[in-house]
């Protein structure tokens, strides 16, 4: 397996983001939109935001681990997080720094605000695409 990350010098690009992933792999790997539930289905964390982004990128791993596969054969990775705006930033970055620790992952991403998600009171979703030998 074989990811190939580029940032062309004449795009914006931020810590933690890659412009352009070349992946090469026998194996595609789609991750449905993971939510910050338990086993049972329940929401958790009602009305915190880093909470759920912390419980949902867990899924996440353990998404990814079922399939063989880890956080670094991410290439895409699909943010939604309801009512972003300035203050939805450092619960953000937080929780990609509690979960993924030293070892953050550098996929192509992308964050949107949304105004509502499957569950009420749900603030947060991630989906993924991983390529593995």
């Amino acid at each position: 397996m074989s990811h190939e990350k580029i940032n062309p010098d004449s795009v914006f690009t931020l810590p933690g983001l890659t412009q352009v992933m070349v992946a090469s792999g026998s194996r595609q790997v789609y991750i449905s939109g993971q939510i910050p539930t338990g086993p049972d289905g329940a929401l958790q964390h009602e009305g915190d935001l880093q909470a759920q982004i912390e419980l949902a990128l867990s899924n996440l791993v353990t998404c990814l681990d079922a399939a063989g596969a880890t956080i670094d054969d991410v290439v895409k990775l699909n943010h939604y997080v309801v009512g972003f705006d300035e203050n939805s930033l450092g619960p953000f970055i937080a929780a990609l720094g509690a979960v993924f620790g030293d070892s953050m992952p550098e996929p192509t991403s992308t964050l949107v605000g949304v105004s509502a998600l499957f569950m009420p009171g749900q603030l947060y979703e991630v989906d993924a695409i991983a390529v593995v030998d």
